[in-house]
């Protein structure tokens, strides 16, 4: 069973972020708007409630905080800043060049199939169980039947083990592949560890949006009108999320090394 300090993690990702703040602010801001923009089209041509279509429309979204993420990986773990900077020698050039394009394209895209892997997941999970939940057009709840019940059952059971699955993008970033990671945090307890330091991550920025969002949203919606507040809460939403992807990545990224190196950053 993989084990690291959660605590340490936490304070080393919040501690680096916070020390590499302007970095991190170049880094984010085209994928911060990509997805501002995304959620807002998302909003208009998704708002009926259809997930396929709202994940399909947040692609380019993923794909930008994939980058984003891939970048911030390398830098953690190989000093290595965007944008790349050649240093003369053609040859060490374009080996490390050829391997950022790597680790960032798959970073990319396994951030990006991760989404919508949940997305597909969430919306199944929503056709099948829509039935058997309370809402205000289905007053009576019809009796769930046994497979439904086992099929939910599996799946608590799947997505507690499956949270390492959340940051399997981290390793990739680094030119590994996933055999190595999986095999590594084998084990349910290793759940235990990752989703106390993915709390320990996000609980912090869900109270400041909690604030911010009572602090700003109410008062923009009573003097300009409830959608102006809605787009309120989506742009402190969408600045919290990124802050906290970057975080979480961090946290992730500096307990695999923990675990691999037997050493604490």
């Amino acid at each position: 069973m993989a084990k690291f300090d959660i605590i340490s993690a936490a304070g080393r990702a919040y501690q680096t972020s916070w020390s590499e703040r302007r970095y991190l602010l170049r880094l984010a801001a085209f994928p911060f708007l990509i997805k501002l923009v995304c959620l807002v089209l998302a909003g208009a041509l998704a708002g009926d409630g259809n997930l396929l279509r709202f994940y399909l429309i947040m692609v380019p979204a993923y794909l930008a905080e994939g980058w984003m993420l891939s970048h911030y990986v390398r830098f953690l773990t190989l000093g290595q800043r965007w944008p790349f900077r050649p240093s003369g020698d053609m040859d060490a050039d374009m080996e490390q060049f050829a391997g950022r394009l790597r680790g960032v394209l798959s970073g990319m895209i396994v951030y990006t199939l991760i989404n919508m892997g949940i997305g597909l997941f969430t919306a199944v999970a929503a056709y099948y169980l829509a039935p058997y939940m309370p809402s205000a057009a289905n007053e009576e709840i019809a009796e769930v039947p046994a497979g439904i019940a086992l099929f939910s059952l599996l799946s608590i059971v799947f997505l507690f083990w499956g949270i390492r699955l959340l940051w399997l993008y981290v390793p990739f970033a680094m030119n590994q592949g996933a055999r190595g990671y999986l095999h590594t945090l084998r084990g349910f307890n290793t759940s235990v560890y990752m989703i106390g330091l993915w709390l320990a991550c996000l609980l912090p920025f869900f109270m400041v949006l909690q604030l911010a969002a009572a602090l700003f949203a109410a008062p923009v919606a009573a003097a300009f009108g409830a959608d102006a507040g809605n787009f309120v809460i989506l742009f402190l939403t969408v600045i919290t999320a990124t802050l906290k992807g970057l975080v979480v990545t961090a946290g992730i990224t500096y307990a695999l090394n923990e675990i691999f190196t037997g050493k604490r950053s």
